[in-house]
């Protein structure tokens, strides 16, 4: 049997390029949704806007329901750990992790980096510990799972991530390169854009994606390079 026709549901975790449950009431057509229509996949979605990957490992390891594939968005490594944001905080697609502690999000942010964060070259070797970790727990627990790792942005000139995984598909370029595409403008905190990318861009990254889904030559490690050009 296909793999295809046995895999149904997908559940998503990361930040706010995966946040889903933010705009389903505007019935909205996301890549996700074109990807979810052309797979029949149903989703369970746990995008969390401005949360970080510390945030996303711990959501996966809190979710106790079955699943057959997994994407990830990978944010900055320098991004607040939210420690007490659970997975039907997310749920309720209400508010977002910094609304929830009501806390302005450069208040939070200036607090984090005085009082938490240490130099970045100590945040890359402890972002890349956590992450290597992490894939080795999907690597012996979830042998029967299919992941795809989104990267959201090029962290710094060091390297494009802490780490690649070994357990799942990876794909370039990040996220926010798709982002950037139609509209240099700096939309901050307010970006009207769905999951952060015009139309035109969602069916381009779609139609990429379904192709990876499709692809059965792939292999757990490999590194599918996107095309930017609409």
């Amino acid at each position: 049997m296909n793999f295809l026709e046995i895999m149904n549901k997908l559940v998503t975790f990361g930040d706010s390029f995966l946040a889903q449950r933010r705009v389903v009431k505007q019935q909205s057509r996301s890549w996700i949704d074109m990807v979810c229509k052309e797979n029949n996949f149903t989703l369970d979605g746990y995008g969390d806007a401005a949360t970080g990957p510390y945030n996303a490992i711990f959501n996966f390891l809190n979710y106790r329901e079955d699943f057959d594939i997994c994407f990830f968005s990978w944010s900055h490594i320098l991004r607040a750990i939210y420690n007490n944001r659970k997975l039907i905080d997310i749920a309720n697609g209400y508010e977002t992790a910094q609304e929830q502690i009501n806390i302005s999000q450069q208040e939070l942010t200036d607090f984090y980096h005085k009082y938490v964060l240490t130099t970045d070259e100590f945040e890359w070797v402890k972002a890349q510990a956590m992450l290597e970790w992490f894939d080795r727990y999907l690597q012996e627990n979830c042998k029967d799972k299919k992941f795809i790792h989104f990267y959201c942005f090029e962290i710094n000139p060091k390297g494009f991530y802490p780490h690649m995984f070994e357990h799942g598909i990876n794909i370039k370029p990040c996220l926010n390169d798709f982002s950037n595409i139609g509209d240099k403008k700096e939309y901050k905190n307010n970006d009207p854009r769905l999951l952060h990318m015009i139309p035109k861009v969602h069916k381009l990254f779609a139609k990429q994606l379904n192709k990876v889904l499709k692809d059965k030559s792939l292999n757990n490690g490999d590194v599918v390079e996107f095309s930017l050009e609409i």
